[in-house]
C-alpha cells in the first residue's frame, strides 16, 4: 500500500501536466493522506455458463485504479470508443492504471472513465498447454477523492485547447450526468448510497430508512 500511495500520488501529477495544468492542480480533490482502497479479488473456475460473467461492464467511481493481474489468467476486457471490447492479458511485472468516474468528471469528458469486466470462460482457466491454472486472483487499488468533496469545492481551470478534445458530445453528457450525481451533496453520501442500493438485503437491516429513500429516488431519477 506504500508503493502504490507512492506511485499513486505520482500519477496526479502526471495527469495534470498532461492537460497542460499544474503539477499540483489535483491536490485539492484529495484528503492526506490520500484515500486508498484495497480490493483483493478471487474468481473460482466456473462450473457453470451462468458463472461465465466475472464482473459485469462498469466504470470504477474513484480517480485511478491500480490493478495488479496475480495469476496468468486471460479475461479482463476494456471497451474502446467504438464499443469493442479489447483483452487486457497480464504482463508479468506490469500495472492496469483504469481512469474512474470521479477523473472524468472533475474533467468534463477529458479523461473518459474505462469501461471494463472480467469473462470467466473456461478457456481462461488453462494456459497453452491445457494445463489447468486454478483460481484467478487480482488485486485492485482504488484511488479515491476526498469523501468531503462537493461541488463547490471543485475549482479547475481546464485550458481551451483541451477541453476542445473531447468532439462527442454524448461523452460530454455523461460527464456532466456523472458530475451531477457523484457531486451532489458530496462523495462520502454517494458512495453510501451506492453501497446500500447495490447491498438491499445489508442496508434493509442497517438502513432501512436510508434505503426506502434512495430506491423512491432512483425510482423517480429513471423514470
Amino acid at each position: 500500500m506504500d508503493h502504490i500511495d507512492s506511485l499513486a500520488s505520482s500519477f496526479k501529477s502526471l495527469v495534470a501536466r498532461a492537460l497542460d495544468l499544474p503539477p499540483n492542480a489535483f491536490d485539492q480533490f484529495f484528503d492526506h493522506p490520500q484515500q486508498n482502497k484495497l480490493k483483493l479479488i478471487k474468481y473460482p473456475k466456473p462450473t457453470s455458463p451462468e458463472q461465465y460473467q466475472g464482473v459485469g461492464p462498469h466504470k470504477d467511481s474513484c480517480f485511478l485504479t491500480f490493478l495488479m493481474q496475480g495469476t496468468p489468467h486471460k479475461g479482463l476486457e476494456v471497451q474502446n470508443k467504438a464499443g469493442d471490447w479489447l483483452p487486457v492479458n497480464p504482463i508479468p511485472g506490469t500495472l492496469v492504471i483504469n481512469i474512474g468516474r470521479a477523473l472524468e468528471a472533475i474533467t468534463h469528458g477529458v479523461c473518459t472513465a474505462t469501461t471494463h469486466r472480467v469473462r470467466l470462460d473456461p478457456g481462461n482457466y488453462v494456459d497453452e498447454n491445457g494445463k489447468d491454472l486454478g483460481p484467478r486472483y487480482s488485486f485492485a487499488v482504488f484511488q479515491g477523492v476526498s469523501l468531503d468533496l462537493n461541488a463547490d469545492k471543485i475549482s479547475l481551470d481546464i485550458p481551451a485547447h483541451i477541453l476542445d478534445l473531447v468532439k462527442d458530445e454524448k461523452v460530454r453528457s455523461d460527464a456532466e450526468a456523472t458530475f451531477n450525481e457523484m457531486f451532489n451533496g458530496n462523495i462520502g453520501e454517494g458512495t453510501l448510497i451506492a453501497r446500500i442500493t447495490s447491498h438491499q438485503d445489508v442496508a434493509a437491516r442497517w438502513y432501512p430508512d436510508l434505503l426506502e429513500k434512495a430506491l423512491k429516488a432512483q425510482k423517480e431519477r429513471y423514470k
